[in-house]
């Protein structure tokens, strides 16, 4: 039958060995073992010579784990797991190794990589073939689909291609570049600090003025199409909103015509229609070639209930598994009936009402952030501010008394 060796055997089993050893070896020095003195040398240097052993095996698997088997079971963790991948395009990555802080262009399909210590890549929302990338603090482009560098990292700040230009900054300007990095634009514009992106959309890029931060739009040749003169321009679907620094807006079309003129309101734009939101909160609805269709366009109208002085008492039902009353419960506390009032609530901007008449004819614009029923011919009209007026059902004042 096999006996189990334990750790604290084995090393019992050395000690007495050593000692054994020991003991030899004093023998032939002339010690004797029956003397104490003897005894108490021979345990001492068993107990030096095993604790001597036993740091050397230590630091022996230290060095065995440290230098071998640690570094292969990295490397494959690092290997299998430590890249974060963004994809290029099918077969080329960006990728980023955050345990050694590195980051390359790497070709999954012939596992190669391209290009090194590349610190971010973005592409264009329009599948352009060439992506921005940065490197030492520079950028450039690379083809999104052979990771091959088209047009070195030698520009400050660059951005991504869009209808076949890309803006970029060099020495302090901002130009416009081919896919083969020739300069196709060089107006002696600046780039403006808030300008999060220079790119064209159908012809026309927006453009900040770097003095006052006024915008206005340039075409591919880098002409102005539109003078940096507004607060803001925004394109919607066809059409673009020009906004005045007195809040006035206005609506042109990808000719840079004018489909609306200036006038205090806020614009809006569907697939179609135009909406013009205006100062006393009432919409207008026009074509979107201009044309006025609906001078006080409502979302949605409903009725407005109102309490009454006459009471009634509640039921509590309960019902079986097969829908039928089991039982019925009058309530103890009764209530007060609800009625419906003369007008109607109707919603113009969101959140603003106005009174209506029950056959539709406007009464109040709508000037009120909530409406109350009252009675049946009186109405609780309060502002954003919480003032309020009283109302009948033809939209006159009920002085208080």
């Amino acid at each position: 039958m096999k006996k189990t060796i334990s750790f604290r055997l084995f090393f019992t089993v050395l000690w007495r060995s050593i000692c054994q050893v020991f003991c030899f070896i004093g023998k032939l020095f002339g010690y004797k073992d029956e003397s104490t003195y003897a005894k108490v040398v021979w345990r001492i240097s068993a107990t030096c010579l095993t604790a001597l052993l036993a740091l050397f095996t230590f630091c022996v698997l230290y060095a065995f784990v440290t230098e071998a088997i640690i570094p292969k079971w990295t490397e494959f963790r690092i290997q299998k797991y430590a890249w974060e991948n963004t994809y290029i395009s099918n077969r080329i990555v960006f990728q980023q190794n955050y345990w050694e802080k590195e980051s390359r262009i790497y070709d999954k399909a012939a596992k190669k990589v391209l290009l090194k210590d590349v610190d971010w890549v973005v592409t264009s929302s329009d599948n352009d073939s060439l992506a921005v990338f940065a490197q030492a603090g520079k950028r450039g482009y690379l083809d999104r689909f052979t990771g091959e560098v088209r047009i070195p990292a030698v520009y400050s700040r660059a951005w991504i291609f869009s209808e076949g230009l890309a803006a970029v900054e060099k020495d302090g300007k901002l130009l416009f570049i081919d896919h083969t990095g020739k300069t196709v634009i060089d107006k002696s514009l600046e780039v403006h600090h808030e300008m999060s992106a220079y790119v064209f959309h159908d012809g026309y890029c927006l453009i900040k003025n770097p003095i006052d931060g006024k915008i206005g739009l340039i075409d591919r040749k880098g002409d102005w199409a539109l003078m940096p003169e507004y607060l803001d321009v925004r394109k919607v679907d066809s059409l673009w909103i020009v906004e005045k620094g007195n809040g006035e807006e206005a609506i042109l079309d990808n000719g840079m015509k004018t489909i609306l003129p200036f006038a205090k309101a806020d614009y809006s734009v569907t697939d179609e229609a135009i909406f013009a939101t205006l100062q006393d909160h009432t919409i207008c609805r026009y074509s979107l070639k201009g044309e006025l269709v609906d001078n006080s366009y409502i979302t949605y109208v409903e009725p407005i209930t109102y309490q009454t002085d006459k009471l009634y008492y509640g039921t509590v039902k309960k019902y079986d598994e097969e829908g039928n009353v089991e039982s019925e419960v009058i309530d103890t506390e009764p209530y007060y009936t609800q009625a419906v009032a003369r007008c109607r609530r109707y919603q113009a901007e969101y959140g603003w009402y106005g009174l209506m008449s029950s056959e539709g004819v406007v009464i109040t614009p709508p000037a009120y952030c909530t409406i109350t029923a009252i009675d049946k011919d009186l109405y609780l009209c309060q502002d954003e501010e919480g003032h309020g007026v009283l109302l009948n059902s033809k939209g006159k004042r009920i002085e208080s008394r």
